[in-house]
């Protein structure tokens, strides 16, 4: 077995929560329990890897190396192991994919689904609309009610003026048929999702897992915002027993060695709202002073290194040794 460590072409490694700040490679390297070659992503292609291999890489908030990741890395997964999973990194920046997999993989106790034309949206009002892509609490609507819904298909799933006018003259020109089928494709279509809305939220909570460490910040809900996530706000708190065995039981499910959760709690328990297993913030990891480890089926804190490439090489190797 070979562990490859995959940069970008310019030596950078996200996974700092900040664009101008890498990941320390080297240390890292240092610290993993095996023999590391450091590559980059374009090397990815000529490199001749065996079926035991693995290769550590992260996805990036800047979307053309993302979806350029997703082609190379799709290929890449059929040759050798690759962390974060396929999963993971379609996941990342796609809140519709994980709707798709949350279904599959039966987590996050929480209403939802995905759509491209608005009008196959299936859950009644209220209820919360998002872009798949945005971050924060940015592209996140809450639709009281039929009016609601209509301002936001207005805003989103319109097409463009000078279509209009062509789909006009299309109207006289073709046959009935072929009319149809040309206008459901201008209809006008966006990629959104739709969840359950959970009103009375006064806070919630911010969970990053390394391995089999977690480390939480409760994180307020501004006065009448809906919205339950965003930044600022956050507090450094022993979560409750809950919030840490449900983030348990999503972690468990998603094949990976870390991961990022943001999860609210209500009456009817926790609920998973979105998740990452790449390239997320983590400012929960430095800013918290303890951090939880399930032991003889019991939570136990523990003291904070906040050491950001100790506890991904500690998440990675624990991972290695688990599989």
């Amino acid at each position: 077995m070979k562990v490859y460590v995959a940069t970008l072409p310019n030596g950078f490694f996200g996974s700092t929560g900040c664009s101008w700040q890498s990941v320390n490679v080297s240390k890292l390297s240092k610290l993993l329990d095996y023999d590391i070659e450091v590559i980059t992503i374009n090397d990815l292609v000529t490199t001749d890897f065996g079926p035991d291999d693995i290769v550590i890489y992260t996805s990036s908030d800047e979307e053309n190396i993302r979806l350029y990741l997703r082609d190379i890395m799709y290929f890449v997964n059929k040759k050798c192991k690759i962390i974060p999973s396929y999963n993971m990194l379609l996941a990342h920046e796609n809140k519709g994919f994980q709707e798709l997999l949350r279904t599959e993989l039966d987590f996050g106790n929480l209403q939802g689904n995905y759509f491209f034309d608005i009008d196959d949206s299936m859950l009644s009002v209220p209820k919360v609309l998002k872009t798949i892509s945005r971050a924060g609490s940015n592209g996140i609507f809450l639709a009281k009610g039929r009016k609601d819904v209509s301002t936001i298909k207005s805003k989103f799933f319109e097409v463009s003026t000078k279509r209009k006018i062509i789909k006009l003259q299309r109207r006289f020109k073709l046959k009935g048929s072929e009319f149809s089928i040309y206008n459901y494709r201008h209809k006008g279509f966006n990629l959104f999702i739709e969840q359950k809305f959970i009103p009375n939220l006064s806070n919630n909570f911010k969970v990053l897992i390394f391995g089999d460490r977690y480390y939480c910040l409760k994180r307020d809900v501004k006065d009448k915002d809906f919205r339950s996530n965003g930044r600022g706000l956050f507090k450094s708190v022993k979560p409750p027993k809950e919030v840490l065995d449900f983030a348990k039981s999503v972690f468990d499910k998603l094949d990976n060695p870390y991961a990022s959760l943001d999860i609210v709690q209500s009456e009817d328990g926790c609920h998973l709202i979105e998740f990452q297993g790449t390239n997320f913030s983590p400012f929960t990891l430095l800013n918290t002073s303890s951090r939880y480890i399930y032991f003889n089926e019991k939570w136990i804190e523990e003291k904070n290194n906040k050491d950001l490439e100790e506890n991904f090489a500690y998440a990675l190797n624990t991972f290695f040794s688990n599989n």
